[in-house]
C-alpha cells in the first residue's frame, strides 16, 4: 500500500480519538465495525515513515487484543465510532482497504423469477420502466404500489449503503426495461443510502469498490463487479426526491419520466452476476446435544407485563432468574452471562422469548415449546428442559 503524502496530524489524532472512544464501550468491542476500524488503522499506520505515526500501530495492536469475539457486524448506532474512524482512514490513505463491517456480505444465488434477489420490496407491474426506492420510509412503497400505476415495476425500502444498494443494482440489472430509479422518503442517519446511490450514479466507485464521495459510513459494494456498476450507471437515470413522502409527488415524477418513452436497455442478460454461493435446505439437526451451561424455563407475569426466564443447571438446580419486558434484552443478558454455550440453544431461547413477548403484548396463550397452532411440534434441544 502506498502512503498518501498529505495525511495530516490532526486527522491521525482524530482517528485515534474515535478508536479510543469506541474501545471504551463494551458493545464496540464486540462489533464488526470496530474490528474493521482497527484492521484498517494498523495497516495504514504501518506504511507511514513518520515514527510518531508508525508507533501508533502498537497501540492499535493492543486494542485488537482487547477485542472480544465479534457478535454482530453492525448495530446501526447513531454514532458509530468504528465506522467514523474507518472513513477517516480511507480519506487519509488512498489504498485503505474496503470497509463493510469487516466481513464478506453473503450474496445469494438468484432465483429464476424476477426480482431474483430477496429484499424489502413490493412488485407492481413487472413490465414497468420505473423502480422506486423509499429509503427508510416504511409505508410509502405500499402506498405507491396500491395506486396500480403501470409505470412502476417495483417499490421498496433501502436503509443500508452496501448490501441494500447491491440488491437494488442486481435486481435492476435483471430487468433491462427499468430505466429510472426514483429516490424518495427519508434517509437513515449515518447510512444515507440515497446519498450513496446518487454518488454511485454520478461518480462511480474506486478500485476498492467504495462509492466515490459518498457520505455514508460503509459505502463499499463487495458483491458487485466494475461491469455491474458500469451497466447500472448506463441503464438508469436517478430522480432525486429524497425527503418527499407524498405518494402523489412520486407518481407524478414517474409519469413525467415515462412520457419520454425510453426503450429498454439492450444488454446481454447472461452477464447478470450468478453467484455460486451454496444454498442449503433447512432441516432438523442430525443429533441433539445438551447445552453444558444448562436449560431455561420461561414464565409470564402478565399483570406486570414481565417475562421471567429461569436458568437451571443440568442437574435441575436453579442458577439464575432474568426478568424483563423485551425478549432481545433477556437473550443478550443470558449470552453475556455465559448461560449458553451452543448456537442452537441460543436460537431456541431467542425464539421462545419472542413468542413470550408476543403473548404478553397480544394477550394470547404461551406454552413453552408449542408451535403456533400445533402444540408440542417443536422442542428444546435439552432433554432436561421442563417441556420434555
Amino acid at each position: 500500500m502506498e502512503q498518501r503524502m498529505n495525511y495530516s496530524a490532526p486527522a491521525i489524532a482524530s482517528i485515534m480519538d474515535k478508536i479510543v472512544r469506541g474501545m471504551e464501550l463494551k458493545k464496540c468491542r464486540k462489533c464488526g465495525c470496530m474490528h474493521s476500524a482497527l484492521e484498517e488503522a494498523v495497516t495504514a499506520f504501518t506504511t507511514v515513515e513518520e515514527p510518531a505515526v508508525r508507533d501508533l500501530s502498537t497501540s492499535i495492536e493492543r486494542y485488537k487484543a482487547m477485542m472480544e469475539p465479534v457478535a454482530y457486524d453492525c448495530l446501526g448506532c447513531n454514532t458509530c465510532w468504528g465506522a467514523e474512524a474507518t472513513i477517516l482512514v480511507a480519506e487519509q490513505f488512498e489504498d485503505a482497504s474496503e470497509a463493510c463491517c469487516g466481513y464478506t456480505c453473503s450474496a445469494q444465488e438468484p432465483e429464476a423469477t424476477w426480482p431474483p434477489y430477496p429484499g424489502d420490496y413490493i412488485v407492481g407491474n413487472p413490465d414497468g420502466s420505473m423502480a422506486v426506492c423509499t429509503l427508510s420510509s416504511y409505508n410509502l412503497a405500499a402506498s405507491v404500489i396500491a395506486r396500480k400505476d403501470t409505470t412502476i415495476a417495483i417499490a421498496g425500502r433501502c436503509e443500508t449503503e452496501n448490501i441494500g444498494i447491491e440488491k437494488i443494482v442486481l435486481n435492476v440489472l435483471a430487468k433491462p426495461s427499468i430505466r429510472w430509479l426514483i429516490l424518495c422518503g427519508d434517509e437513515a442517519p449515518g447510512h444515507r443510502a440515497g446519498d450513496a446511490l446518487l454518488h454511485l450514479k454520478s461518480d462511480g466507485v474506486d478500485a476498492n469498490m467504495r462509492i466515490v464521495k459518498a457520505a455514508s459510513w460503509r459505502p463499499v459494494l463487495k458483491n458487485l463487479s466494475m461491469l455491474d456498476i458500469a451497466r447500472f450507471r448506463e441503464q438508469v437515470e436517478i430522480i432525486n426526491l429524497i425527503g418527499i413522502n407524498q405518494t402523489d409527488a412520486v407518481l407524478a415524477a414517474a409519469r413525467e419520466c415515462a412520457s419520454r418513452s425510453v426503450p429498454p436497455l439492450m444488454s446481454n442478460t447472461c452477464d447478470i452476476p450468478q453467484f455460486t454461493i451454496e444454498r442449503v435446505k433447512a432441516g432438523p439437526p442430525e443429533r441433539l446435544e445438551l447445552d453444558q451451561a444448562g436449560f431455561f424455563v420461561i414464565l409470564l407475569k402478565r399483570d406486570r407485563g414481565v417475562i421471567v426466564c429461569e436458568h437451571y443447571e443440568n442437574n435441575g438446580g436453579l442458577a439464575h432468574v432474568i426478568e424483563g419486558k423485551e425478549a432481545a434484552l433477556i437473550a443478550s443478558t443470558a449470552v453475556e452471562r455465559g448461560m449458553l454455550t451452543r448456537l442452537d440453544h441460543a436460537a431456541y431461547l431467542g425464539r421462545e422469548l419472542t413468542r413470550a413477548e408476543t403473548a404478553i403484548r397480544t394477550g394470547t396463550e404461551f406454552i413453552q415449546d408449542a408451535a403456533l397452532g400445533d402444540l408440542k411440534t417443536e422442542s428444546c434441544s435439552n432433554s432436561n428442559c421442563s417441556c420434555h
